[in-house]
């Protein structure tokens, strides 16, 4: 077993250095509980209504905040995952969330699938990722001395084509973090859930919460266990739940086993046909 230890924020706007300490403190707290991997949400770094700011907030990736953390994960013995605006070659932006553990720096994702659809319930600064961001084209698992980890950085999470392949590239434990805004809990719920269900992994899932500026977030983070073998049901037990309101640490035991456990009885990998991905490309070649 292995204590996960979901850290849900509400971040201050462009104010880095009080994010992060808010952050530490969080991975001090998941540390003494016995937790050897803290998570937090998406864009936890800064905020997600940074507008403009994001260029002049955005670091490189490894970068000051991963030196930080970097340097707080060997004191503690434990790994830490965190959204941030990475800072890429020529001034082009990413989505990004960055892992560091007791050995150092060890390595990071760009939100694949940025939104576009527009909203008028959550005000200024909904949505703003194409307006800075560039796509990530690379969905790296790296391999800890906790398990083989994916992320998967919120609207990533919509497309189950994504949690198949970090499930195909061997995760034992598919991340996904998110700045989802309080209308969308309803949508978030179900399909992290469905996530581990047909993949049979376990999915581990954070969510910003609280206002920043007039985006309220609903919190509500979650561990969804890969499946048990007695019931044959893939995607429980539900290890744990983090609350809707307030900022906070929720630890779960995670079986890093438990698919191995799951699949022989669900065996949803090994129903998998080339033919199905060969006739995937083929239809969305003639949709585009």
């Amino acid at each position: 077993m292995v204590k996960i230890a979901i850290g849900q924020i509400t971040p201050l706007t462009g104010d880095i250095n009080s994010n992060r300490e808010k952050m530490k403190q969080f991975t001090i707290e998941a540390a003494e509980n016995g937790a050897k991997l803290a998570v937090f949400p998406e864009l936890a770094l800064t905020g997600y209504n940074c507008g403009d700011r994001f260029f002049d907030v955005a670091e490189t990736i490894p970068g000051d905040s991963t030196r930080f953390f970097e340097k707080l994960a060997a004191e503690l013995d434990i790994y830490i995952i965190w959204g941030m605006p990475e800072q890429g070659i020529n001034h082009v932006l990413y989505n990004a969330a960055a892992m560091v553990g007791p050995e150092g720096y060890v390595g990071k994702w760009r939100k694949n699938a940025l939104p576009g659809h527009a909203t008028d319930l959550t005000g200024p600064g909904a949505f703003p990722d194409r307006r800075y961001f560039k796509a990530g084209e690379d969905l790296p698992v790296f391999n800890t001395k906790i398990g083989k980890i994916g992320v998967l950085i919120c609207y990533d999470i919509f497309f189950p084509e994504l949690s198949r392949l970090l499930t195909l590239k061997g995760a034992d434990i598919i991340v996904g973090i998110s700045g989802s805004p309080s209308f969308e809990k309803d949508i978030f719920e179900p399909i992290v859930k469905v996530r581990a269900m047909e993949n049979t992994v376990n999915f581990v899932y954070t969510n910003l919460v609280g206002i920043e500026g007039e985006t309220e977030y609903w919190g509500g983070g979650c561990i969804v266990g890969a499946g048990e073998k007695q019931t044959k049901l893939p995607g429980t037990p539900l290890i744990c739940k983090a609350p809707y309101e307030g900022e906070g640490i929720t630890i779960g035991d995670v079986d890093i086993e438990h698919h191995g456990k799951i699949r022989p009885y669900f065996p949803v990998l090994r129903d998998l046909t080339t033919g199905m991905y060969e006739r995937l490309v083929d239809c969305h070649r003639k949709m585009t």
